[in-house]
């Protein structure tokens, strides 16, 4: 839904601690004296998200609970509300000043109840079913967030998970064979779904105020990947992929091969061993370069998402997919974000 409030131009902005009942996933009241929040989110990292909100309050929880942080934003007659991101918080650090006391709460990912539980030895997803659909169960049963699939893809093997895996562990595990991605919005919904192909915001001359002063460009080429070799042994199978475009990384450009070694892969949706590893190929080589700026904030852009620029005189120009980001809130919401340019 297109947003009423400019979030390039000039706005006012509150923010405000809201606790959730984790029985409805809704707002339950408001947790008042919020100061300041910090929200890290990492798409290398299996939760995801964390964060941390200060409180000038003498709010003494000492258990762990769920707590929603929200923008309240203005613009002329526009007045919306906009979740920045739900958290499972616990008591921190407590300092008391002259001036009152600052209470500290440490947050952690909505899936971080998928961390901490590990499934049943022998655990398995069947060969030929919806891997998805099996995320999504093993999500359900860890965590009240709310949880669902854009999507499906089938197992064409059974994936088995070793002794001690974490049933998060597991759900990565079977969104990696398909090459899918997991979101979190700022309500604390999970998704997973295939890579977003469409662009969650799009950075040109017209959004140029959403930017910082400064972006940072590396297109370096350290990162040699150009040949996917897969191997099948209980099929006495071997294929290659390998990258012949006009790529700097490719074995066209560089005369060499710089190999990815598979063995015994898990396909998904009827795929054969070569499509699997063209595939991996192309997963491996889209990426050309990162981006690293600062910019106001902007609704629903998260890691996974894409970025469309068309600043080249910036380097800003095509799809980008974001990596990480910090988000500050206090006098306002601003971004730092990493973004990985898909070639």
């Amino acid at each position: 839904m297109a947003s009423a409030v400019d979030f390039g131009a000039g706005y006012s902005s509150s923010f405000r601690l809201m606790r959730v009942d984790p029985a409805t996933w809704a707002d339950a009241g408001e947790i008042g004296g919020f100061a300041s929040a910090s929200i890290e989110r990492d798409r290398s990292n299996d939760l995801m998200e964390s964060g941390s909100v200060t409180l000038m309050s003498n709010y003494s929880q000492r258990t762990e609970f769920y707590a929603r942080i929200e923008m309240l934003a203005e613009s002329g007659a526009a007045r919306e509300r906009h979740a920045i991101a739900t958290l499972l918080m616990s008591p921190g650090t407590c300092t008391a000043t002259a001036g009152g006391v600052d209470v500290e709460l440490v947050g952690r990912s909505v899936l971080a109840p998928a961390s901490d539980r590990v499934l049943l030895a022998g655990t398995y997803a069947p060969l030929g079913c919806d891997g998805a659909a099996y995320a999504v169960s093993l999500l359900q049963e860890c965590i009240p967030a709310p949880v669902s699939a854009d999507g499906s893809f089938r197992l064409s093997d059974h994936v088995v998970f070793a002794r001690g895996t974490t049933y998060l562990e597991a759900v990565w595990m079977l969104l990696d064979k398909a090459g899918w991605a997991m979101t979190i919005d700022g309500q604390g919904r999970v998704t997973v779904c295939p890579m977003p192909s469409e662009p969650a915001l799009v950075l040109n001359k017209a959004n140029a105020r959403l930017l910082g002063t400064e972006v940072q460009i590396d297109d370096g080429t350290t990162e040699l990947l150009n040949r996917v070799i897969v191997a099948d042994p209980e099929h006495d199978q071997v294929v290659e992929s390998v990258d012949m475009t006009d790529r700097p990384t490719s074995y066209k450009s560089i005369g060499r091969y710089v190999d990815l070694y598979e063995e015994s892969p898990t396909l998904v949706d009827g795929e054969s061993l070569q499509a699997y590893a063209n595939r991996r190929l192309v997963e491996e080589t889209t990426v050309t370069g990162k981006r690293s700026y600062g910019r106001k904030w902007f609704p629903d852009v998260h890691p996974f998402s894409l970025v469309r620029g068309s600043m080249a005189d910036i380097g800003f120009d095509g799809d980008m997919r974001v990596l990480s980001q910090s988000i500050e809130l206090g006098a306002g919401a601003y971004v730092s974000e990493v973004a990985e340019v898909l070639g």
